[in-house]
């Protein structure tokens, strides 16, 4: 994916050392993929799954636990690239952590409803 710059972000680009970019970059493909995980997850769960597994004939013990080790994966990778932007000291930082508390309490949310129904 090519993100055009301003000219007033190509010279702060500039005025960086190239291992901090190379830092910044890293960060952000991180989050990039983190964000590619979470749509990934998002057609498995509520696309491919409800449609495919009674046209498979299986039951909601399989779904379950497989959505609930997506969840999971997917939570692992939000705190990730959420430490890995304070690592570097992201200038955004602050602004990806809220989008990741939202985030992280959405899959909670998730994770309690599918322990739920596990369990009862």
């Amino acid at each position: 994916m090519q993100i055009t710059s301003t000219p007033a972000e190509n010279v702060a680009e500039q005025s960086v050392p190239a291992s901090d970019l190379s830092q910044q970059r890293a960060a952000e493909n991180t989050f990039m993929a983190s964000m590619l995980f979470a749509g990934v997850r998002c057609i498995l769960e509520y696309v491919v799954l409800p449609f495919l597994l009674p046209l498979l004939n299986l039951s909601d013990s399989i779904a379950v636990p497989l959505v609930m080790g997506v969840n999971i994966v997917a939570f692992v990778a939000l705190i990730a690239s959420v430490r890995k932007f304070y690592a570097i000291n992201y200038k955004h930082k602050h602004l990806y952590l809220a989008v990741a508390v939202v985030g992280g309490v959405v899959l909670s949310i998730f994770l309690i409803g599918n322990l739920r129904t596990l369990i009862g």
